[in-house]
């Protein structure tokens, strides 16, 4: 995610605590699956799941740092995110999220929109950079299975390679969606003209609670909107990639 000066949902600290604490009690209830619940039972999936999202989250946030470094917003760099360090990109919240619940978020990277050379044109290729790297990030994961990788280091470390790339088709694939903060919105306001450009930005305050309902209390009501809109695509990329059926 990229964030013009602000958190994940838009700026303050109420709306992540309020998420897992919604969350948190459905993971209690038994309402959503949850990674840590299977972590005794599967270690070796429990780590290639969070190998396979702090990976994701640490490239896919230090690209958006690099592409806007290079279309002339320094912004990141100077606070720290242009880097390849996970501490520099996971969020607390987001990271207990993950491991709760299996999906979260990073710390967004600051973009100034003013510094950029194109302006928004600028902002739409910063926010395609993200996904775009999570793909490409599976890509060479699957290429390393295709050559043979799992014969020299073992059946586990398969394992965790096939797991990159399916969540990292996942990560790409979900952030695409034209849903405020994902990087999708990002990319919409960045190629809309400047009349709707605008009113679509004075819908961002709503977007958290959109993907809120996506997410959490759509599938409740036994709509599934994820299902078409990313795994479909997400699974059809994947095994494209690794050459048999993913997930």
């Amino acid at each position: 995610m990229i964030a013009r000066g602000a958190g994940p949902f838009g700026g303050g600290n109420a709306l992540p605590l309020l998420i897992l604490l919604l969350l948190g009690y459905a993971f209690i209830t038994g309402g959503v699956a949850s990674p840590i619940r299977d972590a005794a039972r599967d270690p070796i999936g429990f780590l290639g799941f969070v190998v396979a999202i702090a990976l994701g989250i640490t490239v896919h946030e230090f690209m958006h740092a690099y592409t806007a470094h290079r279309l002339g917003d320094d912004t990141a760099r100077l606070t720290g995110r242009m880097t390849l360090d996970p501490r520099a990109h996971l969020d607390l919240w987001g990271s207990l999220l993950i491991v709760l619940i299996g999906f979260g978020y990073g710390r967004p990277v600051p973009v100034n929109e003013a510094r950029l050379a194109s302006g928004r044109a600028s902002l739409a290729l910063v926010s395609l950079a993200g996904p775009l790297t999570n793909v490409a990030l599976a890509a060479i994961a699957a290429i390393a299975l295709r050559f043979g990788a799992s014969d020299v280091f073992g059946g586990a470390y398969e394992r965790v390679l096939v797991l990159i790339v399916i969540y990292n088709c996942l990560l790409g694939v979900f952030n695409l969606l034209p849903v405020p903060p994902l990087d999708g919105s990002k990319v919409v306001y960045g190629l809309l003209p400047p009349s709707p450009a605008n009113t679509w930005r004075t819908y961002e305050q709503y977007g958290p609670f959109v993907l809120l309902a996506i997410l959490f209390f759509l599938p409740y009501l036994r709509i599934d909107v994820l299902t078409p809109l990313v795994i479909v695509p997400a699974r059809a990329i994947a095994t494209f990639l690794l050459g048999q059926a993913a997930f």
